[in-house]
Formats: C-alpha cells, sequence, structure tokens
C-alpha cells in the first residue's frame, strides 16, 4: 500500500501509555516532519499543497496525492512566494471517536506489543518478492 503517514506501530519507539493515546485521538497534536503537508503561494497566484519528499537548491519535490505517491511535483523555489506548513495532520481527526474505551485499550495494548508480525515465510510475498 501507499505510505500515507507514520505507521503507527513505528509510534510506540517514541510514545507510550498517554502520549500514545493522544497520537490517535488528536493526530494534530505532534505531526512527523516528514509527513506535514505544506502549501506553498506561488508568484503567479496558485497555490501547490501537498508532502515534501525532497528538497533541492533550486526546487522543492512535493507530493499533492498521498494516494498517488509516485507523482511529484517540482516547485521552482524562485516562484514560492510563501511557503506554510500545516498544523493539521494529514490523519483524520476522529478516527478513534468510532471505537468503544475497549477497543481503544486493545488498540494501545496491540501497538505497544509491537503491532502484528507476518510469519518469516510469508513476509517475502507481501513485499512483491517470491
Amino acid at each position: 500500500g501507499a505510505n500515507l503517514g507514520p505507521d503507527l506501530t513505528e509510534s510506540v519507539k517514541k510514545y507510550q501509555g498517554e502520549k500514545l493515546l493522544r497520537q490517535v485521538i488528536e493526530p494534530s497534536s505532534e505531526i512527523n516532519e516528514k509527513f506535514r503537508t505544506h502549501q506553498f503561494l506561488m508568484s503567479d497566484g496558485r497555490a501547490i499543497s501537498g508532502v515534501i519528499v525532497k528538497e533541492e537548491p533550486d526546487e522543492i519535490h512535493v507530493v499533492t496525492n498521498l494516494l498517488a505517491p509516485q507523482l511529484v511535483t517540482k516547485v521552482a523555489r524562485r516562484d514560492v512566494d510563501e511557503a506554510i506548513p500545516s498544523k493539521i495532520s494529514p490523519m483524520p481527526e476522529g478516527l478513534a471517536n468510532v471505537l468503544t474505551k475497549d477497543e481503544i485499550a486493545q488498540l494501545l495494548a496491540f501497538l505497544e506489543s509491537g503491532g502484528f508480525k507476518l510469519p518469516e515465510h510469508l513476509e517475502h510475498h507481501q513485499h512483491g518478492q517470491k
């Protein structure tokens, strides 16, 4: 699948307990810079929004559609009037609203345990290797 945001099972390396819960319930409380959306206001009046995937001296490579990460827009730095980092996470707020307290507790326990591990003999198939 597409890499739309941080792997929650990786979040446990940085967050535990209440801090991990806050990341699930309020994803905008702390946004991983690798997944932060930026809005570029261009000198010709256009606005380009997306996630920065590469920066070069003269241009910024931006993915404007996280569902199509292979499509990269190159933004010339000289044409950018203003670059505004988003304060809102690409992970939607309220995803946990459909879960009961018990389900949230189970989710946190699952994440803190390291998440789902595929048996070694199946890992190669998941990555498209046979």
